[in-house]
């Protein structure tokens, strides 16, 4: 049966670090975030924020005051919100996952009622990726500027859908086919089309596949353009800037741009050391990072042994700036991006990124007695990459915290300077109880946890976090999609 709680929480009961370390009451120094022209707003328009994939938010999200938590369901039995963007509106666009169906929903962001359902096709149960190894399927999609969803389904075509308000529905304006393109492989094996988003110049679509392929769509006459990288494989999101398209795959960073005929060229391959392994909760042999562009550099992480690398790069040449080794040796990844800021220094820009460490978590056990996070070694940190006068760098670790994020993708709030996560604890019973929780940016210090809940309808195993435009929390779970927000004091 679909359900609707709300739970009130005493301050009392949510706030056990508070105590110890006073609320962040100020923001985070920072330059602002390009505006993609043919974007949502940034902070709204897809996963991780904006077309620089920042994970970073010019509005305040919850301090854990007077707290209140709202879980809905959207279906019978397991169901998730995955991608949560908004409109023009404030209305919740998501895609909610039921095993293998995917639907795009209009939510109320109030209550969470659905307001309009939009059914996309069905994923392919005997791919070998599914359910927990694949990332396609609408899983990410983006919101353009005049409110309509660009994204990806499980049939490999972009599909262009907008909510009609006078009709009340859903309508599909296009579709692009892109079967054809997609790489040919062996049954039950197949490639998917991952993620669409628009360039910064609004005249092609561009693309990417899980087994190699990039490509565009030109929007004026409907080509497509693709190459392959023969051996690579793709599975995160990639960012948009105005210099191009930045793409990881499991061997290399790229920065591409379209030649005179759409055909998608490298301005530059910077390979990076892939490791020996795929290790415990990654998807691949390879980074797990969606690229973060901000200033001058792009940064990701690698897959090195026996410590993961966090590698800064020159977006003008993918020349690397400075690589810093992160956690302990044997226990360090990551499958999240890392969000980051740029502000003004004495010397130049000056740059600072926050690395989760989800080494040991296993999605295939999500089901299980253990669940996902029994050898889930843990922990975040955050790295500044400061200029000196001569124009070289150095890389310090500012803090290192030992909260245990579920792999919930976390979002840096510079408007209140709070990094938000969603942290566990498993109870003697085996049953994992949840919390939203708030990190000082500046210290990495626990300013406030608020549980949300206990059991299966409050896991999240990779979901993201998403900051709504009325400073709302919003987390996609088992259960549905979870709300946390500060009760406002008469």
């Amino acid at each position: 049966m679909k359900k609707t709680t709300l739970i009130c929480l005493p301050l009392l009961l949510l706030c056990f670090a508070c105590s110890e370390t006073p609320s962040s009451e100020s923001g985070v120094p920072h330059l602002a975030i390009p505006q993609h022209p043919f974007l949502a707003p940034n902070g709204s328009s897809n996963m991780h924020n904006d077309a620089y994939m920042t994970d970073t938010y010019e509005i305040a999200g919850p301090t854990g005051v007077n707290p209140q938590v709202l879980i809905k369901s959207h279906a019978d039995g397991i169901n998730t919100c995955v991608t949560i963007a908004f409109d023009s509106l404030g209305r919740i666009l998501t895609t909610s996952a039921v095993m293998l169906q995917y639907n795009i929903l209009l939510l109320d962001p109030d209550s969470l009622e659905v307001l309009a359902t939009y059914p996309l096709p069905p994923r392919n149960f005997s791919d070998p990726l599914f359910p927990y190894g694949d990332t396609s399927g609408a899983t990410y999609f983006v919101v353009d500027n005049q409110d309509r969803i660009l994204l990806t389904d499980s049939e490999n075509a972009i599909q262009l859908i907008a909510y009609d308000d006078a009709a009340g529905e859903f309508r599909q304006l296009k579709r692009y086919d892109l079967s054809d393109v997609v790489v040919p492989l062996v049954a039950p094996a197949v490639d998917h089309v991952q993620m669409t988003i628009p360039d910064w110049q609004g005249k092609y679509l561009w693309f990417t596949t899980r087994y190699g392929k990039v490509g565009t769509v030109n929007l004026s006459d409907d080509s497509v353009q693709s190459i392959e990288l023969e051996g690579e494989e793709m599975q995160n999101s990639f960012a948009v800037g105005e210099d191009g398209v930045y793409i990881v795959t499991d061997h290399a960073m790229y920065r591409f741009n379209a030649d005179a005929n759409g055909v998608p060229e490298a301005d530059w391959r910077m390979e990076y050391d892939r490791g020996s392994v795929v290790k415990p909760s990654n998807f691949n042999q390879g980074s797990g990072t969606t690229p973060n562009l901000f200033g001058d550099l792009v940064a990701i992480g690698d897959n090195a042994d026996p410590k993961m690398n966090i590698l800064f790069l020159k977006r003008s040449d993918g020349s690397l700036v400075y690589k810093m080794p992160v956690f302990d040796d044997g226990q360090s990844t990551t499958e999240n991006a890392l969000p980051g800021v740029v502000r003004d220094g004495p010397h130049g820009l000056e740059y600072s990124v926050i690395v989760d460490n989800n080494y040991g978590i296993d999605r295939d056990n999500l089901l299980g007695d253990t669940g996902c996070w029994e050898n889930h070694v843990g922990g975040l940190l955050r790295l500044d990459l400061i200029p000196d006068e001569n124009g070289s760098y150095s890389c310090t670790q500012i803090w290192r915290s030992s909260e245990k994020s579920c792999q919930v993708l976390p979002k840096i709030s510079l408007a209140n300077g709070l990094l938000y996560v969603y942290t566990y604890e498993r109870l003697p019973d085996g049953v994992y109880t949840w919390f939203l929780t708030g990190l000082d940016f500046e210290t990495g210090l626990k300013v406030f946890s608020v549980p949300t809940g206990e059991g299966m309808d409050y896991t999240n195993f990779g979901q993201p976090l998403t900051l709504g435009p009325d400073g709302s929390a919003y987390l996609g779970t088992m259960g549905g999609l979870v709300k946390v927000w500060d009760k406002q004091q008469l």
